[in-house]
Parts: structure tokens; C-alpha cells; sequence
């Protein structure tokens, strides 16, 4: 039998996207089985659950929403809108900065590399040097 292959929304979560992944492989599993009522009750479920995915990654947040979403200051978020790592969504150009929720993952720091204890010693020796 063939695999429903519901579209994964832009932006979601790497967890979510893998359960979903496997949710579709366990009821190709039921379809191949002859449970097809069961295959169609799951494959509602992961309908709608993709549909309220998608709903919450396209709610528009303020800069306030968006930096208590992702811990950052407001002018952070504000900052990111103006040099286009973020689109801004507002309808009035002079009205407040307004982003997609699903966009604030671009904010994401980058990955940084493993720990290295004596960079981080001569640091902090290098502050202390300052102050």
C-alpha cells in the first residue's frame, strides 16, 4: 500500500516531524495489515495535528510575543526584522514589527563547537584583567 505523505510545514519542529514520520510509517504498517479503519482514524489524528502544527507556526507575534517565545530582548527581534533574517508581516509600514512564530527559529544561535576549558579560563583571566 502507499504512504499518505502529509506535507511537513516550514519551521516545524525536528521532534515533531520525526514522530509524524513514524506515525505515517506505523499506519502504512496498519493499511498493509487490512486495518484500514484503524490506518484512517490515524491518519485523521495526524491531519489534524498537522493542520494545528501549521496554525501555530503561522500565528503573527509582536516583538514583546516573539522575544518572551524566545528569550531575547525585544530589540533583538526588532534588529533581526530590520536585516531581513526575519520577514516582517506587519500590513502598515509604520505600524509595530509583527513576525511569523514559525520564523523565530531562525534566531536560533548557531551551533558552537565542544568546550574547551582553557579558552574559556583565559576569558575570564582576560575580564578580570579589565576590570
Amino acid at each position: 500500500m502507499q504512504s499518505m505523505d502529509l506535507p511537513l510545514p516550514e519551521g516545524i519542529p525536528p521532534w515533531l516531524a520525526a514522530f509524524i514520520l513514524e506515525a505515517q510509517r506505523e499506519t502504512d504498517t496498519l493499511k498493509d495489515n487490512g486495518a484500514e479503519q484503524a490506518a484512517a482514524a490515524r491518519s485523521a489524528l495526524l491531519k489534524k495535528l498537522l493542520g494545528a502544527a501549521q496554525a501555530w507556526l503561522e500565528a503573527e507575534l509582536d516583538a514583546g510575543e516573539a522575544a518572551q517565545e524566545t528569550g531575547r530582548c525585544e530589540e533583538t527581534i526588532r534588529r533581526a526584522v530590520r536585516d531581513g533574517t526575519i520577514p516582517d508581516r506587519r500590513a502598515n509600514p509604520k505600524g509595530r514589527h509583527r513576525v511569523r512564530r514559525g520564523d523565530l527559529q531562525k534566531l536560533a544561535a548557531p551551533p558552537t563547537g565542544p568546550y574547551d576549558p582553557g579558552a574559556d579560563a583565559q576569558d575570564i583571566a582576560r575580564l578580570r584583567r579589565k576590570v
